[in-house]
């Protein structure tokens, strides 16, 4: 009797797991970055208050106004990503997960503040650490569904990718992108991991990447905050160009030596001199300072309970100091999702999942 019960109990989960890629656009959705896609796990980490989102006036347009520890007035990227392929909700956040059962629709492990390498993002979720999770996840969802069932959901499933911003940051901060053949070492090096986590989760069954490229770093609030002139800081601009340029080859050359590999890379810093250079079409007004923050361009601070915040947040490009508001974040997918190969290459999100 105990064996028939289990085995209906089996039967039962594979059911509610088919149901599940049923009802969306693919199965599941996993999530590996950094502050661009974290829902919430820095909320579990012992991390100071400048590396959470945990609190007003963050979420202020999030169903309930609830502060989630997205760094966003409301939605972020992957909020969005997931909605348009029809869940109800993005994946949680991994370190609030406590049952197996609730990572059949996929996991988020972004971390704020962390990057592909080790020394970056202190006490943050690294992607090593990430890439982890998904071991353990993939694990716990074999002994509920069985191996070949997981296998074929992860197969099908979309994994987002975004990151590689904080690691050139912290470069940047350190030494300044003086010397080109330290940058250019530095980015090589950088990639190398890189492409080394893809193919670690790409052996754990992945084959379908939404990868989004590094962003206009050297203009965000935080930064211009920080330039005597109130401009963008170039070299660090450089820096995400010289990331970009380099990245989409060599995941190109994965691609062709990984069977069944596939990915769309988006450039999310054409994306940004895209709007900046016309940003009245896509509904924009401000586009230097945040709409929440202090000081100079409100790009001081990050937007914490005692900070200012706008009014009119869907004409802001920045929700804080290094952030971009809900607006911004839903423009991106949907160029992510639909876009053409100017910005998102070699095919989008949608064409993706379809192959």
């Amino acid at each position: 009797m105990a064996s028939f019960i289990s085995a209906i109990s089996f039967v039962f989960l594979a059911l509610s797991f088919s149901i599940t890629v049923e009802s969306t656009l693919v199965p599941a959705i996993f999530v590996f970055g950094d502050s661009l896609a974290d829902v919430g796990n820095n909320n579990y980490l012992d991390l100071p208050m400048i590396s959470k989102a945990n609190f007003p006036h963050n979420g202020i347009d999030f169903p309930g106004r609830i502060p989630t520890g997205r760094f966003s007035n409301g939605f972020n990227g992957i909020d969005f990503i997931a909605m348009e392929l029809g869940f109800v909700k993005s994946p949680p956040p991994y370190l609030s997960i406590r049952n197996a059962i609730q990572m059949k629709k996929g996991v988020n492990y972004a971390s704020g503040g962390s990057g592909i390498l080790q020394t970056t993002g202190n006490g943050t979720l690294t992607m090593a650490t990430q890439v982890k999770y998904f071991v353990d996840t993939k694990r716990a969802l074999a002994k509920i569904f069985g191996g070949s069932i997981v296998n074929d959901i992860l197969a099908k499933s979309l994994y987002c990718f975004v990151t590689a911003n904080n690691d050139i940051f912290a470069y940047y901060s350190v030494t300044g992108a003086a010397n080109s053949t330290a940058n250019t070492k530095f980015i090589s090096n950088l990639i190398d991991e890189y492409l080394g986590y893809l193919t670690m989760v790409y052996k754990l069954g992945a084959r379908k990447f939404a990868i989004s490229g590094s962003i206009l770093i050297g203009c965000v609030p935080y930064i211009r905050n920080r330039n005597p002139t109130g401009g963008c800081i170039d070299e660090l601009n450089q820096l995400s160009v010289q990331f970009n340029a380099a990245a989409l080859p060599r995941i190109q050359q994965l691609s062709n030596q990984l069977p069944g590999f596939k990915y769309s890379y988006m450039s999310l810093y054409n994306l940004s001199t895209k709007i900046l250079a016309k940003p009245d079409s896509f509904g924009f007004k401000e586009l230097k300072s945040a709409c929440c923050g202090t000081g100079k361009f409100n790009g001081e601070t990050p937007c914490y309970p005692n900070a200012t915040y706008c009014s009119r947040r869907t004409e802001y490009f920045y929700w804080d100091i290094a952030h971009p508001t809900q607006s911004l974040s839903n423009l991106t997918i949907q160029f992510q999702l639909y876009g053409s190969n100017s910005l998102v290459t070699p095919i989008n999100v949608k064409q993706l999942i379809e192959s």
